[in-house]
């Protein structure tokens, strides 16, 4: 993988990373509406209603992911603004490009499934 090594480049790169992050919750946004319209809908049986419940906790925990996101990008920014060294979450390192990487490829990786699986379900109305 290439890392950009000019911090003007990084900084691109944690701002893009971060509109992205925005667009995932927009996104999540959008499905959670459309899943209080199911919810709402007097053909709802039990099971469905199961299914509902799920994907309400998948779409709070994701926008929980996306919050954490952001706020570790925003922190990594920040850190090399000021030249000082980056923060270390002990669970969510912000200090390593790769880290960040890796953890957006995972990030989308998680949404995109999500995304999926709610389709289908939305589908079967």
């Amino acid at each position: 993988m290439e890392v950009p090594t000019q911090s003007s480049d990084l900084q691109a790169q944690l701002s893009a990373w971060k509109g992205e992050v925005d667009q995932v919750r927009g996104s999540l946004r959008t499905m959670r509406s459309r899943l209080e319209e199911m919810a709402g809908a007097r053909q709802a049986n039990h099971e469905r209603m199961v299914e509902i419940e799920h994907f309400q906790n998948q779409f709070i925990r994701q926008l929980e992911v996306a919050d954490e996101m952001f706020h570790d990008l925003k922190q990594s920014a920040k850190s090399m603004g000021y030249g000082r060294p980056a923060i270390i979450h002990h669970d969510r390192p912000v200090d390593d490009y790769d880290r960040l990487h890796d953890r957006m490829q995972v990030f989308h990786k998680l949404h995109d499934e999500l995304k999926g699986d709610f389709s289908r379900f939305e589908s079967f109305r």
